[in-house]
């Protein structure tokens, strides 16, 4: 790992000093949070030094730097709407299609090659835009997309076909985030704090995902699937303004110009030549294949599984969301030598399990109790492979690597058409068990081979 690693990231003092110098001139801004913190609270915090009082500044530590609280919070607004949209989708057009299974799957795989080949251009567009326009910008086409939906709704024209080209705009459109977001965040925090901004910008998902299913089935109920998409045009509307309190972002003019096959080139070199890098990024892309289809397909799921309403599919979602919510902030106090590579490999067996028993046992409310660690697994494999793979890479190819782990969204959308012609096939309850089985043995040949990763602390 040291190899990959610049100097200027390592901590050289306690205090404000100990920032690294890539944060230009965000330093001062930060620097005076910190300083006040420290000043004002130090009786507190030493008072509470061994207990939650320590334990909840060190969880929210990054939030502290005020930029990065902007872009945190705008990032919430926006993942608001998008995972009402996700739980609206899938409802929406299982009604629509009379309840084909094969058809939502259709529609849920439409975002995965439009990410992947989004993927490819945007480590290299991310590295020549200013940040936060290029944020705002995909922001913004989130609102139309929405906006676009709802008037097809209110007017009665919408048509399964349009859900699926919504599907491949917002594919195209979510792979242009990730780079760009992973470029700017270390401007942000410091390599020091890169670890805990990740695991939060996971958390904060993850509340997101807890909370905006269940208010979207609620809408959906109440409003319809209209209601529900005026609502998701709103919150990215409010992303959009809330972004825009953060400073601009200039791309680094001493970046090396390549084209976007070079640029590739030198990305898959950087990470085939770090042994360790390349076993986060394979566990990180195989893990997705096999689990994040069950929370796209999870509508669907549980309508097939115990006949759920729209409000009990909410709320199976939503606390999905509490059990990421929980591994994120878990994730969030890690820091190195504290066994993160087995931590990551032990997700998978975690996700294995609880897929195994939630399709033996199909009674609601122990699927709602599984929930739980099935959201708990999956943060757990996003924040803590995510921030791995960040600390092992350098700069100049880290909108690559972060580009990467957005291809393993597009993995996710191909996995969901198997599983769909599977459910179609056998049914929900069959596919949950095969997948189950699956998992676990491959997380047996993944424990037994990738030493590294399994001994990085």
């Amino acid at each position: 790992m040291a190899d990959s690693e610049p100097n200027d990231g390592q901590k050289v003092s306690s205090g404000d000093d100990a920032y690294p110098p890539d944060r230009g001139s965000l330093t001062s801004s930060p620097a005076g949070v910190f300083g006040s913190s420290r000043s004002s609270g130090n009786a507190t915090i030493q008072n509470s030094s061994s207990g939650i009082g320590r334990i909840l500044t060190r969880t929210f530590e990054s939030l502290k730097v005020r930029q990065y609280l902007y872009l945190w919070l705008g990032m919430i607004a926006g993942m608001s709407g998008t995972q009402m949209q996700f739980f609206a989708r899938g409802v929406l057009v299982f009604d629509i299609t009379d309840e084909n299974f094969l058809l939502t799957g259709i529609v849920g795989v439409g975002f995965g090659p439009a990410m992947l080949i989004g993927s490819v251009v945007a480590p290299v567009i991310s590295m020549r835009l200013e940040g936060r326009l290029m944020i705002q910008m995909v922001q913004a086409g989130q609102v139309i997309l929405a906006a676009t939906i709802a008037v097809l709704l209110f007017t009665d024209q919408l048509l399964w076909q349009h859900m699926l080209i919504a599907s491949v705009i917002q594919g195209g459109l979510f792979s242009f985030m990730m780079p760009v977001r992973q470029i700017i965040i270390p401007k942000m925090v410091g390599r020091d704090l890169m670890s805990n901004a990740m695991s939060l910008n996971a958390a904060g998902m993850s509340l997101t995902a807890m909370a905006a299913p269940a208010i979207g089935g609620v809408l959906y109920w109440q409003f319809g699937p209209e209601g529900v998409y005026v609502v998701v045009a709103s919150l990215n509307i409010l992303a959009v303004l809330v972004t825009g309190m953060i400073g601009n972002f200039p791309p680094n003019p001493n970046a090396p110009r390549r084209s976007v096959l070079a640029s590739w080139t030198e990305g898959f070199r950087h990470v085939i030549t770090r042994k360790i890098l390349m076993q986060v990024m394979i566990f990180s892309g195989f893990a997705a294949l096999m689990t994040m289809p069950f929370r796209m397909m999870l509508p669907p799921i549980a309508i097939d599984i115990y006949g759920a309403s729209e409000v009990e599919t909410g709320l199976l979602v939503g606390i999905v969301g509490v059990g990421s919510l929980v591994g994120a902030l878990g994730i969030a106090n890690l820091r190195s030598g504290q066994k993160r590579g087995l931590i990551l490999l032990l997700t998978s067996v975690i996700s294995g399990v609880a897929f195994v028993l939630f399709s033996s046992l199909p009674i609601y409310w122990i699927g709602l109790i599984l929930m739980i660690p099935i959201g708990f697994a999956e943060v757990g494999r996003f924040a803590l492979g995510q921030a791995l793979s960040m600390e092992l890479t350098d700069d100049e190819h880290r909108a690559h690597v972060a580009s990467l782990f957005m291809m393993s969204f597009s993995v996710v959308a191909l996995g969901m058409l198997p599983l769909g012609i599977a459910m179609e096939a056998y049914g929900a309850q069959a596919s949950m068990m095969g997948l189950g089985v699956l998992l676990l043995v491959s997380s047996v040949i993944f424990m037994g081979t990738m030493r590294g990763l399994r001994r990085l602390g």
